[in-house]
C-alpha cells in the first residue's frame, strides 16, 4: 500500500538520488531545467526542516517527491497569459519519481496526495510550472486537469532568469 507523508532525514538519501537521476535524464534529453545546481542536498534538506517536501513511499522505499509550499510566488507575479483566478494558492515544485518507476502514475498520485493536501490546509487552488521543453511533465499535468495558464520567468533561485510554462488547477 502506497503511503503519502512528510518527508524525513532517513528519505534524504532516496530523495538525492532521485534529483541526480532527474539532473542527468533532462541533461541528457538537452533540457535546461534544474541544470543550475538546485535540488540540491542542503536544498532538500532544508525543505524537509520546513516541512514542504512530501513523499510517496510503498512498502518503505520512496517512489517520489513533490514540494508543497503556500503561496504567493515571486515568479508568478508577471505571466505572459493569465492565471485561472487571483484567490490564494499552494504552490508545487521539484516533482520527480525514481527513474525506474516512470510510467506508473506515481507522478499523478502525487498530484493528487498533495491536492488533498492542499485542501486540507484551506486551498482551492494549486499553481506549478515547468520547463517549455519538459513535453513529460506538460503531458503529466494536462492528465492531472492543470490547466495551462502562460509562460513565465523565474525571478529567484538558481535558475532566475529562465522561461518557465504555468499551470493552475482549482480544486
Amino acid at each position: 500500500m502506497m503511503n503519502y507523508r512528510f518527508a524525513t532525514k532517513e528519505d534524504l538519501p532516496a530523495l538525492v538520488h532521485m534529483s541526480q537521476q532527474a539532473i542527468a535524464n533532462f541533461r541528457a534529453r538537452g533540457i535546461k531545467q534544474w541544470q543550475g545546481g538546485e535540488p540540491s542536498e542542503a536544498g532538500l534538506s532544508a525543505g524537509i526542516d520546513r516541512q514542504v517536501i512530501h513523499v510517496l513511499e510503498e512498502d518503505g522505499t520512496v517512489l517520489g517527491m513533490i514540494t508543497v509550499v503556500s503561496g504567493p510566488e515571486l515568479s508568478y507575479a508577471d505571466i505572459d497569459g493569465a492565471w485561472l483566478n487571483d484567490q490564494p494558492y499552494c504552490a508545487f515544485h521539484r516533482v520527480c519519481v525514481e527513474e525506474s518507476l516512470k510510467g506508473r502514475g506515481i507522478a499523478a498520485q502525487l498530484f493528487s496526495h498533495s491536492e488533498e493536501y492542499a485542501r486540507s490546509q484551506g486551498f482551492t487552488n494549486v499553481r506549478i510550472d515547468t520547463h517549455p521543453d519538459n513535453i513529460s511533465m506538460q503531458h503529466a499535468l494536462a492528465k492531472s486537469g492543470f490547466t495551462y495558464c502562460g509562460k513565465l520567468v523565474l525571478k529567484e533561485g538558481s535558475e532566475a532568469g529562465d522561461p518557465r510554462i504555468g499551470y493552475q488547477k482549482l480544486l
